[in-house]
């Protein structure tokens, strides 16, 4: 936990200026010519992403007259969990080149990238799956955009597992 947390300075520094090594369309590529740097970017981009759904979400919730304490809370939590996620994926997939941090230790092995990979594309399709569930059930006219924005969430998550 103190070895991740020494690295919020230079994680940070990334989310502040994505897609500064590999442009977004190159991303997209099969072949990359650094898979950490192509890991790197994902990360970033699931964060953003994490953050603007977490945002919108809670706009429309409030519109459709949510109460705003319980929405204010509900979207902190979904942006510190998209940040802490991508950081953490970030350090045990890049940073250590695989491991599984528990509270008070960093198991690391090489095979733990499979294993983040798998993850990955597992949250993906979880996502998938949730936006079936939601498309079929909106309550409201613009819950196409939070749809739209947790599509894109999983095609980064997707993209995140391929790239391990």
């Amino acid at each position: 936990l103190e070895e991740w947390s020494k690295t919020c300075d230079e994680y940070l520094g990334y989310v502040q200026r994505p897609l500064q090594r590999i442009p977004l369309r190159h991303l997209l590529d099969c072949t990359q010519a650094s898979w950490d740097d192509a890991y790197r970017e994902w990360s970033v981009l699931q964060f953003w992403v994490g953050l603007v759904t977490a945002v919108v979400l809670a706009v429309l919730s409030t519109l459709d007259g949510a109460d705003i304490g319980h929405t204010v809370v509900k979207a902190a939590v979904r942006i510190c969990v998209a940040y802490g996620l991508a950081h953490l994926s970030w350090f045990a997939v890049v940073r250590k080149g695989g491991c599984f941090c528990c509270v008070v230790a960093c198991c690391e092995c090489g095979a733990l990238l499979l294993i983040w990979g798998v993850l990955d594309i597992l949250w993906s399709a979880a996502g998938f799956l949730a936006l079936l569930k939601v498309s079929s059930k909106c309550l409201f006219d613009f819950c196409i955009i939070g749809v739209v924005l947790q599509a894109a969430y999983s095609v980064i998550l997707f993209y995140m597992g391929l790239c391990c």
